[in-house]
């Protein structure tokens, strides 16, 4: 119980300092931090565009949902050599900074829309960590994919395993954090169309 309870003052305080630096300017900076990032990993010269051009259109394993270790180690043969290389060297560096900037983004804007449409007490605000638990299994996710790529050609089917496990949750957790902003912005536009109908002269 214990364990479970600093858990939770964990969760509650990550929680806290998201609200304490929600701003429309931190907003901004972490939307501008997540669109740099996102150009130059899809991109050329350094992302998934110029990834493709050298491999014949081959992509990253970081795309795909769901896979077997032997999936998995059919998309890197694929990649080649300097597909691997380049894979290693360029797209993963750049893709330990695009989950920091979307988690960022989403967090603050959770914050910022269910700021201005549930009370300050409710426990709902809580939810702006769930794009953190996304972000957090695309690290792992990541971490799978450079121990297959620095093993090559050796094959390590439980790292293979645990990659494609944390890529699903990754995208589970992304796909339940933009419902959340989804959600939140229709309830704010409902409770401003309430104030305004009770604003309104009988």
């Amino acid at each position: 119980m214990d364990g479970i309870g600093s858990g939770k003052r964990i969760l509650d305080s990550v929680s806290d300092r998201i609200i304490a630096i929600t701003s429309g300017r931190m907003l901004l900076a972490a939307l501008a931090g997540l669109l740099v990032t996102g150009f130059l990993v899809n991109g050329r010269p350094f992302g998934i565009a110029q990834l493709k051009q050298i491999t014949g259109g081959i992509g990253i394993l970081d795309m795909e949902v769901l896979y077997t270790p032997e999936q998995a180690y059919a998309i890197l043969t694929a990649l080649g050599e300097s597909g691997r290389a380049f894979y290693l060297t360029h797209i993963v560096p750049l893709d330990l900074l695009v989950p920091f900037f979307y988690a960022l983004f989403l967090s603050l804007t959770i914050s910022w829309l269910l700021h201005r449409w549930l009370p300050a007490g409710s426990r709902w605000h809580r939810l702006n960590i769930v794009p953190l638990i996304g972000s957090l299994c695309d690290y792992l996710e990541n971490l799978g994919v450079i121990a297959m790529l620095m093993a090559w050609p050796a094959e390590l089917f439980d790292i293979a395993r645990f990659t494609m496990a944390a890529g699903l949750l990754k995208f589970s957790f992304s796909a339940l954090a933009f419902c959340i902003v989804i959600v939140a912005i229709i309830g704010w536009a409902v409770s401003i169309i309430k104030v305004r109908c009770g604003r309104s002269p009988a």
